[in-house]
């Protein structure tokens, strides 16, 4: 009997082994890579695709299905593809995938929200089935960093069309088994995949929005990894715990105030720079985050090459934006009282996804920025609801984030520029618009370390965004998980080859 029980322990241990079980703060949108826009997304594509090429930890770009690459001139790229690679239908990966991903990213019927990364992209073509050439209209610096998108499969993403994103056939380690939306994704781990099979069966991926009810499923064993957005005020505590690994570290990431620069409040400058004026991003990080984000100046994130903190910012200062706002024509009948200007009073909603900490964040302004005279509204809500609003431009101030930022291109170019992916609030600016083309040109470090610094400058004192925080980046997980490595850009790569 004793043996048999033994036996069955073994047994218990062997499957619990081979089943991953982690926490996520948001559903993905999608699992097509082409058409991702949330962080969820991203991780879903590190699982299910491979791209071209992967980013280290230290943001260099490596092979990944491209074995090997070369600039044939500083407009033509050509790439030699990893042969023997299956997709996880068995069909064999060959360069028309990798112009079939490519071409319908260009589309603009295709509306990827990435599109505007690849935009230099005039042409791409496979002169084999083992060879891709991409054909520029000019020098492109980030265009390496930006091949890690995963490729599509050509056949399945005909044949399914729209049902792609929910069918995803990629390259990949992991495959999708099941999608249970908004509360479970199941992972089974892809037996032809070319690294060879995951050690672990079967990830097991639930969306949870709280991040403290993520971290009790931690404490409680029900997950094995969570990371950042966590809660900050228990990071020292889970720190200490003899069950769970915590990893602290920068993110490459922003968290803002977005502006609606088309709303006929945030449309005078004078008012997004009071409201800037009105922002401690001192207490926010340090009460809010606990010192866990820190306060931001720009997209331009330190510790990169292009940081620096030089250049226009905003200290809190109240009277400034008392200035401000009076010559903007909001003046506060009395003292105590909500501004007004011809009848109307100075009223402004800011919004965000669920989240504790940001939460918190909008409750904090709304009482200090109500001490000068505005009568603040906020509204927390589903992220994918949300989002639709930000894409409609039906919001006035939005509080997200921005991952990923692994070149500053990848968060001004979205950002700031006309019509840009990411600029919710409409933002344009000829000027910003050249030095943004201009900083995609040149590979010298120093010229786009200037034109960058230029961006930054124009936009700080335009304030299309209010930059509160850098983000930090927190990784918990169960101390049995080995082999799981900490990235700058909150990749899960590692995953292929993790294990109990």
């Amino acid at each position: 009997m004793r043996r048999m029980l033994s036996l069955l322990v073994v047994l218990l241990a062997g499957a619990f082994a081979q089943t991953l079980n982690i926490g996520l703060d948001v559903d993905p949108g999608t699992m097509d890579p082409r058409l991702a826009r949330d962080t969820s997304a991203f991780r879903m594509q590190e699982l299910i695709f491979n791209g071209l090429i992967r980013l280290d930890p230290k943001l260099k770009p490596v092979p990944d299905l491209a074995a090997s690459w070369r600039y044939i001139n500083p407009t033509l790229l050509e790439v030699k593809l990893r042969p023997n690679v299956v997709f996880h239908d068995g069909k064999p990966f060959t360069s028309e995938d990798v112009v079939f991903t490519y071409t319908t990213v260009l589309d603009t019927r295709f509306n990827s929200p990435n599109r505007a990364l690849y935009t230099p992209i005039t042409k791409v073509e496979a002169p084999d089935a083992l060879t891709v050439r991409f054909t520029l209209s000019e020098p492109f610096a980030p265009l390496l960093a930006y091949l890690n998108m995963g490729i599509v499969s050509k056949d399945a993403a005909t044949r399914l069309g729209a049902d792609f994103g929910t069918q995803p056939v990629g390259t990949g380690p992991f495959r999708l088994a099941r999608w249970q939306k908004g509360s479970l994704i199941e992972l089974a781990a892809n037996d032809r995949y070319w690294r060879g099979k995951p050690k672990f069966e079967r990830l097991l991926i639930r969306p949870i929005p709280d991040n403290n009810v993520r971290l009790l499923a931690l404490e409680s064993g029900d997950l094995q990894l969570i990371h950042s957005p966590v809660p900050p005020q228990e990071v020292d505590r889970l720190s200490k715990s003899p069950q769970i690994q915590v990893t602290k570290t920068n993110a490459l990431g922003i968290t803002y105030l977005g502006l609606n620069t088309r709303d006929p409040i945030l449309s005078d400058r004078r008012v997004r720079q009071a409201l800037a004026y009105l922002t401690n991003k001192d207490t926010i990080s340090k009460q809010i985050f606990f010192g866990m984000d820190t306060p931001g100046r720009s997209f331009l994130l330190p510790g990169s090459d292009y940081y620096s903190a030089k250049g226009v910012d905003y200290d809190l200062d109240t009277a400034r934006a008392d200035q401000l706002l009076t010559a903007a024509g909001w003046v506060a009948p009395r003292a105590g009282a909500v501004r007004q200007r011809g009848g109307q009073p100075l009223t402004i909603e800011i919004v965000t996804n669920i989240d504790p900490n940001r939460q918190q964040v909008l409750e904090y302004l709304q009482g200090e920025w109500r001490k000068a005279g505005i009568d603040v509204k906020i509204r927390v809500y589903d992220f994918a609801a949300m989002l639709n609003d930000l894409l409609a431009g039906r919001f006035q101030i939005t509080l997200v984030g921005l991952l990923n930022l692994t070149d500053p291109d990848r968060a001004a170019y979205r950002m700031f520029k006309t019509n840009g992916s990411n600029n919710y609030g409409k933002y344009s600016s000829s000027v910003v618009d050249t030095l943004l083309e201009d900083a995609r040109l040149t590979n010298n470090l120093s010229l786009r370390r200037s034109l960058y610094g230029q961006i930054a400058q124009t936009v700080t004192e335009d304030v299309p965004v209010i930059f509160l925080l850098y983000q930090g980046y927190v990784v918990m997980h169960d101390r049995r998980l080995k082999g799981f490595v900490v990235h700058p850009a909150a990749s899960w790569y590692s995953l292929e080859s993790a294990s109990f």
